[in-house]
């Protein structure tokens, strides 16, 4: 009887030593469930304040202040030191030993400033921080690192059927075409001078801020001098108007012209053309991209035509897209840096396993570009060009292959100017290209770039 009470308290104790067991272990759990959803949060609230490339930056709500208005020294300054300040903390280029054009960007920061403090002045326009800010970055030459204006009542020259007729003018305002061509190099931040310059054909010399912007004062309104022909100069004088106030504007053409991403089938040839003219990777885009394919598997097209001419960039996931209805395998994408905070991490190229889609196309591959082909039509381009995935013709696009991009966008204090900073550093694919344009394997001026993909197909 002594020993079976014995045992039945030893069972006891150990019936109730198992469950202080569970207990301690249950709370050990819980402690370091606890800890580790602490430690997350730290992590997370270090990385959102610290690392996160995102932090700070702002949306499409913010509008700037007009040319005209006036703002202190004191406020002026602030705006460039946040500029500054922003390419200290993000771009790639402020953690690259010996980058010299980092360096650039800070003397001409410090020469900027220096000059705007010994003026005299106690107030400066909007107009006038603008063209500092530009000076400064322009000397970074990265092309997605730039400032500008964000406000909905931009004026344009009241017609647009003279440039049309004549093409450029040969006198702005009495002024050489080259020698305001060439104040708007100073303000603006590009990669290629031929980009630079077809921006400043197509957008600048059209529109009255920007006119501004490279020093024409335009009060009065402005004057172009044409070249008519025969040595006869022909001169326009114009006002400032809304875009659809413009004689000559083709904004008010129809939908089907209006289209950002389109193909056509030239049954007849054997060819299927498609256009894009934005990146914009979107529902409406991939069903494009697939009816397309549809279409040039049921036709038994065997050349397609993709044409990236005038096509500003967007996201370089289009190429992916496009690449999946390809008979390839894979692919090499670029290398990449990018900056987190005070780290700059580092990413080699890598093979990209193609994930096709049905149909497969089979057959040959052109790509058109011209000089405002840029950042992720560049991207697709290269897709293309690097891994040996077709032939390149036209014009050489808009940026370097090795480049920075992705851009942050920010907001000036007190003059809300909008400005964009890299954070990322691509580069090319093809290392034995390292620094090179992107130059076509058959080069052509732009409006010639169709016909010459057509001699190439047909012989």
């Amino acid at each position: 009887m002594h020993l079976l009470l014995m045992w039945k308290n030893m069972k006891r104790e150990s019936v109730k030593e198992k469950k202080n067991k569970k207990s301690v272990i249950k709370k050990i759990l819980i402690i370091s469930v606890c800890i580790i959803l602490m430690l997350s949060a730290v992590l997370f609230a270090i990385f959102k304040l610290a690392l996160d490339p995102y932090r700070g930056t702002i949306g499409s709500d913010v509008v700037s202040l007009s040319l005209d208005d006036t703002i202190t020294i004191s406020q002026a300054v602030e705006d460039i030191d946040y500029v500054m300040e922003m390419y200290r903390e993000r771009h790639p280029a402020w953690l690259e030993e010996g980058n010299t054009r980092a360096s650039d960007v800070e003397n001409r920061y410090d020469a900027e400033i220096a000059a705007l403090k010994e003026s005299g002045v106690t107030e400066i326009t909007v107009l006038e921080e603008w063209q500092i800010i530009s000076r400064i970055m322009h000397c970074l030459y990265d092309g997605h690192s730039t400032v500008f204006l964000r406000r909905d009542d931009f004026r344009y020259i009241d017609d647009f059927t003279q440039i049309h007729e004549y093409g450029l003018p040969v006198l702005i305002n009495g002024e050489d075409y080259d020698t305001v061509l060439h104040r708007f190099f100073d303000v603006y931040q590009y990669e290629t001078e031929s980009y630079a310059q077809a921006v400043f054909d197509s957008l600048v010399l059209v529109n009255e801020n920007y006119l501004r912007w490279c020093g024409v004062d335009t009060a009065d309104g402005i004057t172009l001098t044409f070249d008519a022909g025969d040595g006869v100069l022909r001169e326009c004088s114009y006002g400032f108007v809304p875009i659809d106030e413009v004689a000559g504007y083709g904004g008010n053409s129809s939908d089907e012209e209006n289209k950002w991403v389109y193909y056509d089938i030239d049954r007849e040839n054997g060819i299927g053309i498609f256009t894009l003219t934005s990146c914009e990777f979107n529902s409406e885009y991939k069903e494009t991209v697939k009816e397309f394919f549809e279409a040039v598997n049921e036709a038994g097209i065997e050349h397609v035509i993709l044409d990236l001419r005038w096509n500003g960039g967007g996201s370089s996931m289009v190429g992916d897209e496009f690449l999946k209805y390809c008979d390839i395998d894979g692919y090499y994408g670029w290398p990449v840096h990018v900056r987190y905070g005070p780290f700059l991490l580092k990413y080699d190229k890598m093979y990209i396993k193609n994930h096709r889609q049905q149909p497969q196309y089979h057959g040959d591959l052109y790509v058109l570009t011209n000089k405002r082909t840029f950042s992720s039509a560049m991207d697709f381009t290269m897709y293309i060009m690097d891994n040996d995935l077709g032939v390149v013709v036209g014009e050489p696009a808009g940026n370097l292959p090795d480049s920075y991009g992705d851009l942050l966008n920010f907001a000036t204090p007190n003059s809300h100017l909008i400005f964009s900073i890299s954070y990322k550093r691509w580069f090319r694919i093809d290392e034995t290209k390292t620094g090179q344009p992107l130059d076509p394997d058959y080069p052509c001026p732009s409006q010639e770039a169709m016909d010459v993909a057509y001699e190439l197909i047909l012989g």
